[in-house]
């Protein structure tokens, strides 16, 4: 009597779902960013009503404490949408588009986090790029893996010299296991890389034998 092997059936679904959770979230073209998440944790959340206003976002009589990672890739960047309000203080430009953001990140992206596009250590000499306030999140679907789609739109008054001052955390993105570190991880692990692209070249160079294709001590080369 043979039996049918239903693993064979769900191994394929698993390859789809790395296809498209694992593939597309490190190949894609992607866009650098400086991204300032609100950090939940070092946060003073104003629990009563306050009458003067809402809540300060920025500036001395904010609570809000920021966790910044720097090159964070965003990916499929939609149309920028250009809309005219009319206030008090006149017409103002609003400017919407979206990005997408994979849950292999590790973080969850919350409305008002900031996006800074194109960094000054990127652009040094011509760094005009606004930065855009997250204003709602969508979850593709209810699984382990997922994608968040952040509708943003171009903030108006904030600076980033002013997110800078309410820094609690500085992370780094690393490209070569595509996640999220302390910036002085990202840097020790980044010196390694080079190190070890340096030996491999010395090694390649002084101790490789084409001939044979084996390497051997030479006693008359210096060590890498």
């Amino acid at each position: 009597m043979s039996t049918q092997k239903y693993q064979r059936i769900y191994d394929y679904i698993h390859e789809y779902q790395n296809l498209v959770y694992d593939f597309y979230s490190k190949d894609v073209v992607a866009f650098l960013t400086t991204y300032y998440h609100i950090d939940t944790d070092t946060t003073i959340w104003e629990d009563e009503n306050v009458f003067a206003g809402s809540y300060d976002r920025v500036g001395e009589y904010s609570g809000v404490q920021w966790s910044k990672i720097l090159l964070l890739p965003v990916y499929y960047s939609e149309e920028i949408s250009t809309a005219f309000d009319g206030q008090d203080m006149g017409y103002i430009k609003e400017n919407e588009t979206s990005f997408t953001i994979p849950s292999t990140y590790g973080f969850t992206p919350l409305p008002n986090d900031k996006i800074k596009l194109e960094q000054a250590y990127l652009q040094p000499v011509n760094d005009v790029y606004p930065i855009f306030n997250v204003t709602g999140v969508e979850k593709s679907v209810n699984t382990q893996r997922t994608f968040w789609k952040l509708k943003v739109k171009v903030e108006q008054s904030v600076t980033e010299d002013q997110l800078n001052l309410q820094v609690s955390n500085v992370y780094s993105f690393f490209e070569y296991d595509k996640k999220i570190h302390t910036l002085e991880d990202a840097q020790f692990m980044s010196k390694l890389l080079s190190k070890n692209e340096a030996l491999k070249v010395c090694v390649k160079t002084n101790l490789y034998d084409e001939r044979s294709g084996y390497y051997f001590a030479n006693n008359n080369v210096a060590p890498c």
